[in-house]
């Protein structure tokens, strides 16, 4: 069986790529379940030799990807027929590639290895069985069943790299903001990592009462736009600045994806880092977005004040391979009154995944 590896030139998320083809030779989950516990030890991606890099048709341009260069996807079936195995090394959002991705899982044998965004930490087997305390505590902590199923895919998805378990869920802000939440009462909102002002966008549209949103954003070329954008002129409060645990000078690389990071090597840059609770003055947030691309437990701990207020929240809990069980469960410990919920946008990998909380 003929391994191949499934890249993209024009569609790939930047640094998370080279992460993906850094982590994939030691990446070797078993087929496990969350719920059961069950090993099968199936060897997944223990490959020793890949036969052939490949690009959808229509994106190979004379490219070259770690030194090989790329295919089409027509020319590997010429050569090789069908049968062949498929390892993902991107990923996307947009529907039209999410969905020829399971159209190439539903023709072969198709693993998407999970690797974090930041962290070493790989969600193995191994991973699965020191913290099975903590994962199955965390699931007990969620309030219903979709939030459940949720938990129990992404995990599998985890430790199996089998994108179908992902297929299943697709939940879009409008279902969290009028099944969830009710944001039309809001007045004041806290955007930790505001990116260009895509989310607080998002939130406008829902929260008609919505005044200030304070937005945090590190990035000096995200800012610059989110600082200037027409759509939330008289709303947005933004600050050049990472959401911290307490007032620093935080080093980030340069990267050539959507924005700064914290991991990696090459060109970098100073941001002032802050708590989030710094910015209020005295002001109490309806809502606050937490997204903030690995460093949300820091981010949690900067606006404390603010979360005893009892706001909703919306956390990213997929950066880090712990963050699905630990920031729940920190959540928890700050406030217990807290009602939550777990979803996935349609995404492959397993990004995108959201903690929502509510004492609604």
């Amino acid at each position: 069986m003929r391994c191949f590896i499934k890249t993209s030139c024009a569609l790939s998320r930047g640094v998370r790529n080279d992460r993906r083809m850094a982590v994939f030779k030691r990446h070797r989950p078993p087929d496990s379940h969350v719920r059961h516990g069950k090993r099968r030890g199936q060897d997944i991606f223990g490959f020793r030799q890949v036969s052939a890099i490949f690009a959808s048709d229509g994106f190979v341009r004379s490219r070259t990807f770690h030194g090989i260069p790329v295919v089409s996807y027509t020319d590997v079936l010429k050569k090789y027929g069908g049968d062949f195995i498929i390892v993902l090394a991107f990923g996307s959002d947009r529907q039209e590639v999410v969905e020829r991705f399971y159209q190439l899982d539903g023709r072969h044998e198709l693993y998407a290895p999970d690797v974090p965004v930041a962290g070493e930490e790989l969600f193995d087997a191994d991973f699965f069985e020191k913290n099975r305390e903590k994962i199955e505590a965390a699931r007990e902590l969620f309030s219903d069943s979709e939030s459940l199923a949720v938990y129990d895919d992404v995990i599998n998805y985890r430790l199996t790299g089998k994108i179908g378990y992902l297929k299943k869920h697709g939940t879009g802000t409008a279902e969290i903001m009028t099944d969830i939440l009710k944001p039309e009462g809001y007045r004041t909102a806290l955007d930790l990592g505001a990116y260009t002002g895509d989310t607080a966008r998002e939130l406008i549209a829902f929260a008609p009462s919505l005044e200030t949103v304070i937005a945090l954003e590190p990035d000096p070329r995200n800012f610059a736009k989110l600082a200037v954008s027409s759509e939330l002129t008289g709303k947005i409060e933004p600050h050049l600045a990472a959401a911290w645990n307490r007032r620093d000078v935080l080093t980030f690389t340069k990267g050539g994806g959507r924005g700064i990071h914290r991991t990696g090597g090459g060109k970098t840059v100073e941001i002032a880092a802050a708590p989030a609770d710094s910015f209020l003055c005295g002001r109490i947030p309806d809502y606050i977005k937490i997204d903030v691309e690995g460093a949300e437990n820091e981010a949690i701990d900067g606006c404390r004040g603010a979360m005893s207020h009892s706001p909703d929240l919306k956390i990213a809990v997929y950066h880090r391979s712990r963050d699905i069980f630990d920031i729940p469960m920190k959540i928890h410990g700050i406030n217990p009154d807290y009602r939550m919920f777990l979803r996935k946008a349609p995404s492959v990998p397993g990004w995108d995944v959201d903690l929502v909380c509510t004492v609604r």
